[in-house]
């Protein structure tokens, strides 16, 4: 990730985000001319705040064939977003609680974290798959190791 992120036209402003303290975003890391300055956001990542990266599925040929497998089955664009964080028990890790009027899909790549989707609250890692229906309250309310996750929305 960190080898991506440095590709400095890539990530125009809104294309990465920090979920702060209060669980809003911040994007104060980007320059007068809206690229990502790698260094800034850097520090917010080593200081233990989760990154959102939006709309991430031309990035590896892997998610460039998904992102074709999903159009073949949908027949509209998808929005995938990548969520990674390097670990803390003290910042927000998550959005607070949320939901959509969208399924997601999410897919945790490394690391574990706890999750609540709708009443339950569960830890999940690699080898699972987290539906997330329409409607359903949802968020990360820990996550103790590095994690990167995979999240696809499905929008119609």
């Amino acid at each position: 990730m960190f080898d991506l992120l440095q590709i400095k036209k890539r990530w125009g402003r809104g294309s990465l985000e920090s979920i702060n303290h209060c669980g809003r975003v911040s994007d104060s890391y980007y320059d007068g001319d809206g690229c990502l300055d790698f260094y800034k956001w850097k520090q917010i990542y080593d200081l233990g705040f989760t990154t959102h990266i939006t709309d991430i599925l031309d990035l590896t040929e892997e998610l460039r064939e998904l992102d074709r497998r999903l159009f073949d089955l949908k027949g509209s664009r998808t929005v995938a977003n990548l969520y990674f964080t390097k670990g803390s028990t003290s910042r927000r890790v998550s959005f607070p609680p949320h939901n959509h009027d969208y399924h997601v899909i999410v897919k945790p790549l490394y690391g574990s974290c706890l999750w609540q989707v709708g009443e339950e609250t569960k830890e999940y890692g690699p080898g699972d798959l987290i539906m997330v229906p329409y409607g359903t309250v949802h968020c990360v309310h820990e996550s103790k190791e590095p994690r990167l996750s995979l999240t696809v929305n499905l929008t119609g």
